[in-house]
């Protein structure tokens, strides 16, 4: 089975596959996703897919099921993993990260263009908690307002190339404990902090409880809308259904060689 990964969720269905015995092989779009699984038995690859190659890629490795356990925000991925499986008869599997329950009081935004305003940016000092590809968004409003981008340490390049200036990135590893995110709002002192709901493992419930404890706004973008075929937030289910397809596809493979058998023998 194939597994799109680069998240803690993946990691935690990897490993579990791996001690039910089920091989697998995960995709990953960088190298610090691949250290994810570095001590799992499975094939991990680092590569971006187009229609085409993902579809390459699913014939050549025999793929029977491909589970999604992309970041919430990838909805690109998502949708083109859905639509080649779709075309080719594999069934799709959407492994969702759980949400985090947020305050009455935390500021919910539809999409991006609702936090891309004067009444949200213009004349404050803002931290960006929103990863990498985001931050283009916000490079026009430069001029208007100060902007801190917290990032990945490998992706401290790509920020500054988005236009945020380089003394203004902070480059961090995650999961970051209630101490660390508190210490390091207090050292940039912002007047507003976006986020996305990434749900925990995105740092979301620390952020939230760091904001409440600074009487800071926190802004968050809902998760981008995508209907999938099947989903579930709960690993156990995930792996059920894992099985009872890939039980389905070798049930169904036996059954095509067995009536190819019967068919060259009355020849």
């Amino acid at each position: 089975m194939a597994l799109i990964g680069g998240t803690s969720e993946s990691r935690s269905l990897a490993h579990v596959l791996s001690h039910e015995g089920i091989p697998w092989i995960a995709t990953v779009t960088t190298e610090g996703g691949r250290r994810l699984y570095r001590d799992l038995p499975g094939q991990v690859v680092v590569t971006r897919f187009s229609p085409p190659s993902l579809a390459q890629f699913l014939q050549e490795h025999g793929i029977r099921v491909l589970v999604d356990a992309s970041h919430p925000f990838a909805q690109e991925i998502s949708q083109l993993a859905m639509q080649v499986t779709a075309q080719l008869g594999i069934p799709y599997l959407r492994y969702e990260r759980p949400p985090v329950a947020l305050d009455p009081w935390v500021q919910v935004a539809p999409d991006w263009q609702a936090v891309l305003t004067d009444g949200v940016l213009a004349g404050r000092r803002v931290l960006l908690t929103v990863g990498v590809k985001a931050l283009p968004l916000f490079g026009p409003w430069q001029d208007r307002c100060q902007l801190w981008a917290r990032v990945l340490p490998e992706s401290v390049p790509q920020a500054v190339q988005a236009g945020i200036p380089a003394e203004r990135v902070i480059g961090m590893r995650l999961p970051l404990s209630f101490e660390q995110e508190l210490r390091l709002w207090q050292s940039l002192d912002p007047q507003v902090v976006i986020s996305k709901e990434s749900g925990e493992a995105g740092g979301l419930a620390v952020k939230q409880a760091v904001a409440k404890t600074l009487g800071i706004p926190l802004w968050v973008i809902r998760r981008p809308p995508l209907r999938y075929p099947w989903c579930s937030q709960d690993l156990t289910a995930v792996v059920q259904e894992c099985k009872r397809r890939l039980a389905g596809a070798h049930a169904q493979t036996n059954q095509n060689g067995s009536s190819a058998g019967r068919s060259a023998s009355r020849s």
